[in-house]
């Protein structure tokens, strides 16, 4: 079988690289902005590194920054910010974090997914506008590229805790803050993701593919399909490369959570069933439309997903995918690509008679495919 002709991806100008550390900090000459150039030219940035946050005292973590965030001037000067993670409100002084108590109910907005160790709230920007602005302020701190918005009602956040029993012995629970992801209420290009943050001291346990996960399954839920904001940071396009390569494995071998119940189970939520599909249970994947509607990763997503697994091929002219098992399985293991799920599916909370889960059209064009088994 013929490969079809090398075309050049948007993903293309990506470059495989190792995992990304953090940032270094590097103090500017006095007068002189990073670039160079006279620090009088750029108004109010601020040109030494003495004058921005170094450190957030977050819960019981201690996290030094990576980047500026445009806190207030005022709290700048001692380098040290203490932030309430119930509200995520900022303060000067230990004192005043034990001596603030919040008004509002923690957490806050509706659960939308809950397991035996974490939870994901989702948060209306337009309902708690100033706890929306300080997670923008606070993920500043750790993402260059962030754009603050102090207009957030037009997004939607999404913020992840782990829970644990409340260290007094009662039955309550302690939750601690992990990081989020947002998206826009209504998306113009399709978008199921705007910004994610992963606080520096749970990165490496797997809580940005989580992230990156739910925001699928809520996308499934909609009853269409989505993808993240471009362009894709470095770190991004690997962590997004990495989950739709499981994803797609997963269904192209039918291991997601028994193929059987999970359709059944997805699809009802979705408020079409398995007709609509034209999926039986013991059928497999035979065109990428189809792949697209059950995993909710957008059409030139998953093109660029099997392309770049060389699971799509050339026949006569048009793409052919070839799923047969074994072929899967070695590409499993060249790519050291882990299928496991690592959410619970029955963790989503989801009314499927929510008004704003209205079930929404896709249409993705469908490509002949076919079945190598």
């Amino acid at each position: 079988m013929r490969k079809p002709p090398a075309k050049r991806s948007r993903y293309s100008e990506h470059v495989e690289t190792s995992k990304e550390q953090r940032p270094k900090k590097t103090p500017h000459a006095k007068g002189q902005s990073k670039n160079g150039t006279n620090a009088s030219t750029k108004g109010k940035e601020l040109d030494e590194e003495t004058s921005e946050i170094q450190r957030i005292i977050l819960g019981n973590y201690s996290i030094a920054t990576w980047y500026s965030s445009p806190y207030p001037d005022e709290y700048k000067g001692s380098q040290e910010l203490y932030i309430c993670q119930q509200c995520l409100k900022y303060m000067r002084y230990r004192e005043t974090l034990e001596a603030h108590s919040c008004p509002d109910p923690f957490p806050r907005g509706r659960c939308v997914y809950e397991d035996a160790s974490m939870v994901l709230y989702e948060v209306d920007g337009k309902a708690h506008t100033l706890y929306c602005q300080n997670l923008c302020l606070l993920s500043k701190l750790f993402l260059d590229q962030k754009t603050i918005y102090y207009d957030i009602g037009s997004f939607l956040f999404y913020v992840l805790l782990t829970k644990q029993q409340h260290s007094s012995g009662t039955d309550s629970l302690a939750y601690t803050f992990v990081g989020y992801f947002s998206k826009e209420k209504a998306p113009v290009e399709r978008n199921n993701l705007a910004c994610i943050l992963v606080l520096p001291p749970f990165r490496g346990q797997s809580y940005g593919q989580m992230l990156i996960e739910l925001s699928y399954e809520l996308t499934k839920f909609e009853g269409t399909t989505g993808g993240p904001e471009q362009p894709l940071s470095s770190q991004g396009f690997h962590s997004y490369r990495s989950y739709w390569r499981r994803a797609i494995v997963q269904t192209l071998l039918g291991t997601t959570l028994q193929t059987a119940k999970y359709l059944h189970h997805s699809c009802e939520r979705k408020r079409h069933s398995l007709e609509a599909l034209s999926l039986a249970d013991n059928q497999r994947i035979y065109s990428v439309s189809r792949l697209a509607q059950l995993t909710g990763i957008r059409t030139e997503d998953v093109l660029f997903t099997l392309e770049d697994l060389g699971l799509l091929g050339c026949w006569h002219g048009k793409y052919v995918v070839c799923i047969s098992d074994e072929t899967i399985r070695k590409v499993i293991a060249e790519r050291s690509i882990n299928p496991a799920l690592r959410i619970d599916p029955n963790g989503l909370l989801v009314d499927r008679n929510d008004d704003e889960y209205e079930s929404l059209s896709d249409s993705s064009t469908d490509i002949s495919c076919s079945d190598h088994s």
